[in-house]
């Protein structure tokens, strides 16, 4: 029984591998399409016959030879070998209906019996006359193609509308995603910038960042927050905690006209046009407000916070500290644990405060040509030659004379732009502190007790306008307008790719996205980087 069913299945075989060559060979002719359709179907049947012809080829009952069992499996490969190949020379069969497979073809030449088919395959009726029938079909097709269009048209318009709404300022992130900081509603990093969608538009003016929440300003003073996994300083009401992976507006500060926000690990600050003061979160040792606050003690104009301390300058000029004061963060000349209201402190000399920097541990201020430190002196953050803590403003004599432009501090450095005449709004950047994460750059200087130059700008004949450090990594913006970063690149935070092996790169390099276009969107130059 088993060899007469081989023989039948064989026998199958080369009839459906005879009938696919007359298939292929009649495909050619239009006229034939039918004939060639109905003998796929018989030649479908007859292969699906074979193979399962050849399933059932077992043998009736076990051999003792080994040879024997070896040439029946090699026949059977052989015959399945042999089916395969003439499933391949059947082909398939026509598309009846397709809007490809019609488009650009003289239909008129079709006969009745094939337009009828595309006819019924296009769910349109399939009786008339032939002229009926070709003018039936070219109106079902040039409406598929009207449709197709119109599609495309509108596909294009919210392109073209979101490409304006970009255009005209957006928020680009990049780094570690385990809270939702990045703000694109998931929890996963991102090595490159990518744009926070619901922020196109939006005409974002101030960004600020601490710990793994974030707030956003905008021209029309509206302020976002996301992040924090919905436990940090967001300020949003109860119902939105859950939304954090994306920007929830702050409606407590609708109306308060909002221009620029401070962000500490477990607190927040908001400063209004009018210098007003809002403070919520974790503002001392046993208070916490979900919510912002009006502090009506005192006025702000310039605002910086640390890890868990604040620093601002009132409309009158003076300098106010309060929180943790452990390490002579405050700047006054006594150890504090924590101080919950604003008080002012004394500068060596009397000039006005024009900019304010908070690392998480220590501050820095910088007038017209001094610049002073105070705070946690650890890895010589506080540029003052030692790594000794300051309990009161101390000036950093190596940049008496200087004037500051851009300055910001870091959990272990600390980097200021220095005003290089005659260049106008750029200078030459130094940092200093501790930078065993290449964020000095200053190649394998990874020590500086004292402000120290950052050589590669200069060779690459660049100027800097704005300096930002985060905890381990760099990013600044040069005279050019591009975006430069360097540091740690864990979790993608540098938002480029870094030449070596090791996480890290002393060597500040352009992040070239920007300035350039990115899915047909001109992606601008960055105007403020954190």
């Amino acid at each position: 029984m088993p060899s007469s069913v081989s023989s039948s299945a064989t026998d199958k075989l080369r009839l459906a591998a005879a009938a696919a060559k007359v298939n292929t060979a009649n495909d050619t002719s239009s006229n034939d399409e039918n004939r060639s359709s109905q003998l796929n179907t018989t030649n479908s049947s007859t292969l699906r016959s074979a193979v399962a012809a050849l399933k059932i080829n077992k043998p009736s009952s076990p051999t003792t030879s080994t040879n024997n069992n070896n040439e029946r499996r090699h026949t059977k490969t052989n015959r399945l070998r042999t089916a395969t190949l003439a499933l391949k020379f059947t082909g398939a069969t026509t598309p009846w209906g397709e809007y490809n497979h019609l488009i650009g073809k003289d239909i008129s030449t079709f006969p009745n019996d094939k337009l009828k088919r595309h006819l019924r395959a296009r769910n349109e009726v399939a009786e008339g006359t032939k002229s009926e029938l070709v003018q039936r079909l070219q109106n079902s097709i040039e409406e598929e193609r009207q449709r197709k269009i119109a599609i495309e048209l509108e596909l294009e318009a919210k392109h073209r509308k979101i490409a304006d709404q970009e255009e005209r300022g957006a928020v680009y992130v990049c780094g570690k995603n385990n809270a939702g900081q990045l703000g694109l509603n998931d929890l996963e990093s991102r090595h490159t910038f990518t744009v926070i969608p619901s922020t196109r538009g939006k005409h974002i003016q101030n960004i600020s960042v601490g710990g793994n929440t974030v707030l956003a300003t905008t021209s029309n003073h509206d302020v976002y927050s996301w992040g924090g996994s919905g436990l940090g300083p967001t300020g949003v009401n109860s119902n939105q905690k859950d939304l954090y992976k994306t920007p929830q507006l702050v409606d407590k500060l609708n109306g308060e006209e909002i221009i620029k926000t401070a962000l500490g690990s477990n607190h927040a600050c908001a400063v209004s046009k009018g210098a007003d003061l809002f403070v919520w979160g974790r503002t001392d040792n046993d208070t916490y407000t979900s919510h912002p606050q009006y502090l009506d003690t005192v006025t702000a104009t310039i605002i910086a916070c640390g890890e868990m301390h604040t620093v601002l300058l009132t409309k009158e000029n003076e300098v106010c500290t309060f929180g943790l004061g452990t390490n002579g963060r405050l700047g006054r000349d006594f150890d504090q644990d924590n101080q919950s209201i604003p008080l002012p402190i004394q500068l060596p000399i009397k000039q006005t405060v024009e900019l304010i920097a908070c690392g998480a541990e220590h501050t820095l201020l910088s007038t017209q040509s001094s610049c002073f430190s105070f705070g946690c002196g650890d890895g010589g953050r506080l540029g003052l030659g030692d790594a000794k803590d300051r309990f009161k403003p101390c000036e950093i004599t190596s940049l008496r004379g200087s004037h500051i432009l851009s300055l910001s501090a870091g959990t272990w450095h600390s980097a200021a732009v220095v005003h290089l005449t005659p260049l106008d709004g750029s200078g030459w950047l130094h940092t200093w502190g501790s930078g065993f994460q290449g964020q000095l750059g200053q190649g394998k200087i990874c020590k500086a007790l004292t402000p120290t130059l950052v050589q590669d700008f200069i060779d690459e004949g660049l100027s800097v306008k704005e300096i930002f450090c985060g905890s381990n990594h760099n990013a600044a913006i040069t005279h050019d307008g591009n975006l430069y970063t360097w540091g740690s690149n864990k979790h993608g935070a540098l938002g480029r790719s870094i030449d070596n092996d090791l996480p890290f790169t002393p060597h500040p390099r352009i992040v070239a996205e920007f300035g350039t276009i990115v899915n047909r969107i001109g992606r601008g130059l960055p105007f403020r980087c954190v």
